[in-house]
């Protein structure tokens, strides 16, 4: 099961492969898995999902699974999209949620 774990919003710097692409409105809910044992319940990864507030011709240009966009939040922290439609949904692009730059 998912349980919400952390709710963001603010504008960021958008990469992909270490190219800048332009800043984005943003609007992401942080998720982390739980399965449920005998023991009881075991965190798993994270998920992702949210929103680009952005023009639907950069959203386009942004979209496809060549390489995830990274996500500098506000707050220092990244995150690992793909953008999945043109109304600017966002998912993760892995299970890491959103981390620290080192």
């Amino acid at each position: 099961m998912l349980r919400v774990v952390e709710r963001v919003l603010g504008e960021g710097r958008v990469t992909r492969a270490g190219d800048v692409l332009g800043t984005v409105a943003y609007e992401l809910s942080l998720y982390q898995d739980w399965s449920a044992t005998p023991g009881g319940l075991v965190a798993g990864g994270f998920e992702v999902e949210g929103h680009f507030l952005a023009p639907a011709a950069r959203l386009d240009d942004w979209s496809g699974v060549s390489a995830p966009l990274v996500l500098d939040l506000a707050d220092g922290r990244r995150v690992d999209l793909y953008v999945v439609n043109l109304d600017g949904v966002v998912t993760s692009a892995d299970t890491r949620g959103f981390y620290a730059v080192d």
